[in-house]
């Protein structure tokens, strides 16, 4: 059963009038988290001829024999030969997570109230493809029975977070004109910034010859990335950072290593109530979402149909595709919203 362990550590100060600053210490251990294992894998038996049960071959390893390369077809071939691939699931799977939290607000003072916060974090976990049900995953360790080679960045790491919030709503004016036309209207805006979703690389291919899936790819630049403005149509990622493994071999670049661009949002929005009698009330409001009608990356082309379907959190980007690397997908645009209520 998975457990998870929280500490905290807060302090909190009133810095002027109305203003108060706090700093925070948040840490998350988590334990027995599911993962799969593959425990019929294929096994690479070099690149020269050979016979296995029988049935000789130029090459030796070669995705065309995976299935009479595997474990258990190996040891016995009259019963393995009619299993195929199979996964134990593993609960020692371990996260942890530590964070730094530093906000400021302004408490509601003359209408007024602001409020901003900046969260500094990481965690490293597991590669662990699970539904909100638990097991089954979609995917197996990369390298059979190597759980610590899928250790990396979590789906949902975000190692940089800001976030802002102002309301100012209008005073109620003496006058009566002024008050039925301008007291008590709210308005409020938030900003958040956010760094990047973690980026898988993987090669495409079944280069180890193992039978698993989402074999990562070799990094043989320093930097990976190519251009990082985060326009559209640009390379965020550089193709010629990274390079197909060798049969029978891992690619080296860690899981979950890369991030995406950094994605934010600004989003207003105005409302009123209008007192009608003493039970009842009209209430209008107005949304509008990305005001600034900007372009917003939405990760990375190349992802992998199906990986990580149950999470959404992070992105596997194939190392094979024509559009590796590329950004050409953006989020919604300037939206706006209108809404009408009457309470009684």
């Amino acid at each position: 059963t998975p457990q998870t362990y929280s500490w905290n550590l807060s302090v909190q100060r009133e810095v002027a009038s109305n203003w108060v600053a706090s700093a925070s210490y948040l840490a998350t251990r988590a334990m027995h988290i599911w993962t799969q294992n593959a425990i019929n894998p294929a096994i690479f038996m070099g690149l020269l001829p050979c016979t296995i049960n029988g049935v000789s071959y130029p090459v030796c390893s070669t995705t065309a024999n995976t299935d009479a390369r595997r474990l258990l077809t190996l040891e016995r071939a009259q019963d393995g030969a009619k299993i195929g691939p199979l996964a134990e699931f593993d609960d020692g799977g371990t996260s942890i997570y530590h964070g730094m939290l530093l906000s400021l607000e302004r408490r509601a003072a003359r209408g007024l109230t602001f409020s901003g916060n900046y969260t500094l974090s990481h965690c490293i976990g597991p590669y662990a493809d699970i539904n909100a049900n638990g097991p089954p995953a979609n995917e197996t360790y990369t390298k059979p029975s190597d759980r610590k080679f899928d250790q990396g960045n979590c789906f949902s790491d975000r190692r940089h977070i800001f976030n802002f919030t102002a309301v100012a709503q209008t005073p109620q004016f003496s006058n009566h004109t002024l008050s039925v036309l301008a007291t008590g209207w709210r308005f409020s805006g938030i900003y958040r910034w956010s760094s990047g979703t973690p980026l898988n690389i993987v090669s495409g291919i079944d280069n180890a010859l193992t039978g698993t899936g989402l074999q990562r790819a070799n990094q043989v630049l320093a930097n990976p990335y190519k251009d990082k403005s985060g326009r559209a149509n640009t390379q965020w990622i550089d193709p010629a950072a990274f390079a197909t493994p060798a049969p029978g071999t891992y690619g080296n670049v860690g899981f979950d290593s890369l991030v995406a661009p950094s994605t934010w949002s600004f989003d207003m929005a105005l409302s009123r109530s209008f007192n009608i009698h003493e039970m009842q009330r009209f209430e209008v409001r107005a949304e509008a979402f990305n005001v600034t009608n900007s372009f917003i990356p939405m990760g990375i082309s190349g992802a992998v149909a199906g990986a990580n379907v149950s999470t959404g959190q992070n992105q596997t980007i194939a190392l094979n595709s024509n559009t590796f690397g590329q950004i050409r997908t953006a989020q919604p645009p300037r939206i706006l919203q209108f809404a009408l209520k009457y309470v009684f």
